[in-house]
């Protein structure tokens, strides 16, 4: 989920109620077990995606593309993810046995790679957003057309898997709402939109698809900076409750026994928000977990970010593994790890892999 500067206003209308933050290095050699069977298909925002916004010169929207993300790779290049190396659907790809996500539709050719494709890209939504990124009714479009043509084949979608990570970029539409009522209606249309569109890859060939819930933004360091990232805030976290509850309802696993809802939102409160008397090893290993390794000296500037005369205007921190999130509201590589970790098990479970 990508940040943008002229999104900033939004925190200070969520403020009131939901506090909402809008939100690879390659593993290390090692004997994966392809299941050759299994493509992956990914849509989504940044929290997903492998490279699929433009190249073009450094700005917030395109830093992606620049030091320091990528900075944990082997030759330390950025490679378009909004992480210090790997992100969520590398992880799902891991578990299929391979080594990172599918090729990005960006780069799709006449055929599908036999691994699937990855269609997210940074800062979509369920509706248009200021970045421009394609919303997630456009990706499911781009999957449609190329079952329809031919491109994607019956062979791609026997035993597909589908990835559906939207991470909060809708609610910058309510920038300018003040109200609780329409603002849990806006939260309605989302949610029926997000499942609305999982049906759709159902319908167009999609065997089983996983459906992240919503993280808990009131623990991105977005929002906890401005506490010194000393504590989270209840009322963003409310907001991402309140949207889960409604997409879970609407998904409604128990009837379509080919979702599988991933509760990312357990996962993170478990390593940065834990509960005061359990005790979590995972969440222990983080030294920082609601500060970012990558900060901005600005409030409102960005990793990455350099004046004009090539000054940067972040600092960056020696070890990444010692911090949960990289930016101001993408975790680092060992933090994708950790919560994919606990998730692993379900999604396994779920698509019959032993």
């Amino acid at each position: 989920m990508a940040k943008l500067s002229s999104l900033l206003p939004f925190a200070c209308c969520m403020i009131f109620f939901l506090n909402a933050a809008l939100v690879g290095a390659r593993p290390a050699p090692s004997v994966y077990m392809d299941n050759g069977a299994y493509a992956l298909f990914v849509f989504g925002d940044s929290f997903a995606d492998t490279g699929n916004l433009p190249r073009s010169h450094l700005s917030e929207a395109s830093r992606e593309w620049y030091y320091p993300y990528g900075s944990s790779w082997g030759n330390n290049k950025p490679t378009g993810r909004f992480s210090n190396a790997l992100v969520e659907s590398d992880l799902i790809a891991q578990m299929l046995g391979r080594h990172e996500a599918p090729p990005t539709y960006k780069r799709r050719g006449s055929y599908v790679h036999p691994h699937g494709m990855n269609f997210a890209a940074g800062g979509a939504g369920v509706f248009s957003v200021p970045t421009g990124a394609p919303t997630l009714d456009k990706q499911v479009d781009h999957f449609r057309d190329l079952v329809q043509d031919g491109t994607i084949t019956r062979g791609n979608l026997e035993n597909s898997i589908a990835l559906v990570a939207i991470s909060g970029n809708d609610y910058a539409r309510l920038a300018n709402v003040n109200s609780t009522g329409k603002m849990i209606e806006f939260i309605e249309k989302v949610t029926t939109e997000i499942a609305k569109q999982v049906h759709r890859l159902r319908n167009n060939g999609a065997s089983k698809i996983l459906v992240n819930n919503l993280h808990p933004l009131g623990c991105t360091p977005w929002v906890t900076r401005s506490t010194n990232y000393t504590e989270c805030s209840f009322k963003g976290n409310t907001g991402a409750d309140i949207h889960n509850g409604n997409l879970l309802m609407k998904i409604n696993t128990t009837v379509h026994d080919y979702i599988l809802h991933v509760d990312v939102n357990k996962a993170f409160n478990n390593l940065v928000n834990p509960n005061s008397n359990a005790k979590n090893a995972m969440s222990a290993s983080f030294k920082n977990k609601l500060a970012p390794c990558c900060e901005s000296i600005d409030v409102n500037g960005y990793c990455g970010q350099k004046g004009d005369n090539g000054t940067e205007l972040y600092t960056l921190c020696k070890n990444p593994g010692d911090y949960f999130f990289w930016d101001d509201v993408h975790p680092t590589e060992a933090g994708w790890k950790a919560v994919m970790k606990q998730v692993e098990g379900p999604i396994k479970k779920f698509l019959g892999l032993h």
